[in-house]
């Protein structure tokens, strides 16, 4: 896991580990006006912030922070500078966008649960706008210029419950190592089939030319407006193979993420489009780009951001009907795509999308038991997003859409918004693709026991090692709307992680979908570690069980 990306995005190791760590050796934290104040119980004991600076700037340690840092191992120390230094530069509205919206206030309120200002009060506003105020800081958002523009002279900090936090985040790393690798020895330990002498082709353009094409309309349907009260604009682009007259293509729908855009995935929509396939990348106009850095027209409620959940799979199932009514609308392709032979690939909120079509219902009273952890407990960011489903009426949701016969989830969110018995629901091929370094959606919460669940018999799980949640995203264009990722996020693998994904949904899709049994040999672990790079591995599995994943030790229950 990527400590320093869960620092920045969540704010928990801004909040906390450079503050323990003075104490035991951790790396982050945050910083209070002039002075912080540790408070354990009746005890308190304070640090100036200007020697925190001078450290930072100098290396130079006053005689009161040297007697924290003795503390420290050497290694530790220089940890502690370089995490004083490190500084994002993010626009303030960006931050604001962030921070104002439904999933940014409930994470403001959980990490001022362990701050109290002067006047010992919970402060999440102050916290909101010191950091939007810090975004606009000439030297970039550090944890310093956070401190800089709180709204007090000094901070408390809850040091008990800091390192009550610490050791579960410590556990948690250990723990997710651990199960890490009981996947990839799995997939090293299964007896395979030989190696295919032609997996690099995965890898390679196909024969096919194809167009690519926007398309828009409006869904005013009666179902919609019966689930969500409202209509809504529908955008795509279609990647349509140049097929024969009367052939007839199966089809590839691609659901982005929060924060994302149709755009997000081109690199994949092209391969596949010259293998053959027609894809259609769909934008969900209520959670792209352009909505979360519309800032005005952002969520104003957290049901307005719950009714996504039904919005999206509700985009998928409305292009599927219009092009079905209105072929034409493709000319002159129509009547060329096969759409009762529909795959579809998703990434994160997207993964959730198609989960959804292929047929896992919501399940509500698992979401009650898992938003009772906050993201201090967990480490799980996706739950913030995840736990906005709440605010939709608690019924059964019949999402399900027949046409989908085959998913790829990738760094998919599940473990709040499905339970055991909503994934056992599915019974199409169903491939999840985890990261081992995911500070978003974890890859043990969200992929790995999720897809102990499964049943379905076509299932399969890969791992990517020392990939991010935004490594298989593709680069915008020139004049697309992008939301600014620190580079420690995204993380250093993406463009081995996107020739991952290529390889493997190619292959998954021409067994699956097309139905290629000569396919099945590139959906082998020998077929994955022969398509994997030296330094950056993959793994494949279709033989986790629970049981296995039970002899280790878990610092959170995952149903």
């Amino acid at each position: 896991m990527n400590n320093s990306s869960l620092k920045w995005l969540v704010l928990l190791p801004l909040s906390v580990m450079v503050v323990v760590s003075l104490f035991e050796g951790g790396s982050r934290g945050l910083w209070a006006a002039e002075r912080i104040i540790f408070r354990y119980g009746l005890l308190e004991r304070s640090l100036s912030v200007a020697d925190l600076e001078q450290f930072a700037a100098t290396g130079q340690a006053s005689l009161e922070l040297a007697s924290y840092l003795r503390l420290l191992p050497p290694a530790h120390q220089r940890q502690l500078r370089l995490a004083l230094q490190e500084r994002l530069r993010l626009s303030p509205v960006a931050v604001a966008q962030l921070l104002y919206s439904p999933l940014g206030q409930e994470l403001m309120v959980q990490a001022s649960r362990l701050l109290e200002t002067q006047s010992r009060q919970e402060n999440a506003l102050a916290l909101r706008g010191a950091l939007i105020l810090a975004a606009a800081d000439p030297n970039g958002l550090t944890p310093l210029s956070v401190i800089r523009h709180y709204p007090s002279q000094s901070l408390r900090f809850d040091l008990k419950e800091g390192l009550a936090i610490l050791k579960n985040f410590q556990h948690t790393i250990r723990t997710t190592e651990m199960i890490l690798d009981v996947v990839r020895q799995q997939a090293v330990e299964h007896p395979t089939q030989s190696i295919p002498t032609n997996v690099q082709s995965l890898l390679q353009l196909g024969s096919w030319q194809w167009l690519e094409m926007p398309w828009a309309a409006v869904d005013e349907s009666p179902w919609r407006l019966q689930l969500t009260g409202h209509s809504r604009p529908i955008e795509a682009d279609f990647y349509l193979p140049i097929v024969p007259a009367g052939q007839r293509v199966p089809v590839v729908i691609v659901s982005h993420g929060l924060g994302a855009s149709r755009y997000s995935y081109r690199y994949l929509c092209q391969h596949l489009a010259s293998h053959g396939f027609a894809v259609i990348a769909l934008e969900h106009v209520g959670s792209s780009t352009r909505q979360l850095l519309s800032f005005p027209m952002g969520y104003v409620s957290s049901r307005t951001a719950a009714q996504e959940f039904l919005d999206r799979p509700l985009d998928v199932t409305f292009v599927l009907n219009r092009l079905g009514v209105f072929p034409e609308q493709l000319y002159p392709w129509q009547g060329r795509l096969n759409l009762e032979r529909v795959a579809m690939i998703g990434q994160s909120f997207g993964g959730y999308t198609a989960l959804t079509l292929a047929g896992a219902p919501l399940d509500f009273q698992q979401l009650r038991r898992h938003c009772t952890r906050s993201v201090l407990e967990s480490f799980n960011v996706s739950l913030l997003l995840q736990c906005q489903a709440q605010a939709l009426p608690p019924k059964v949701y019949s999402l399900k859409d027949s046409r989908v016969q085959a998913v790829i989830a990738v760094n998919p969110i599940t473990s709040a918004v499905f339970s055991p018995e909503s994934l056992s629901q599915l019974k199409i091929p169903i491939m999840f693709v985890a990261a081992s370094d995911d500070a978003i959606a974890p890859a043990v919460e969200e992929q790995i026991y999720p897809f102990t669940w499964l049943t379905t018999p076509d299932r399969y799980l890969v791992l990517m090692d020392d990939a991010t949640h935004f490594s298989t995203i593709g680069e915008a264009g020139q004049n697309e709307p992008v939301l600014p990722i620190p580079q420690s996020l995204v993380g250093a693998t993406p463009p081995r992680s996107r020739a991952y994904l290529q390889g493997l949904s190619l292959a998954f899709l021409r067994l699956h979908l097309l139905g290629e049994e000569q396919a099945r040999q590139w959906l082998t672990p020998a077929a994955a570690m022969a398509l994997s790079s030296p330094t950056h591995g993959l793994s494949l599995t279709q033989t986790l069980s629970p049981e296995l994943l039970q002899r280790v030790p878990q610092a959170v229950k995952y149903r």
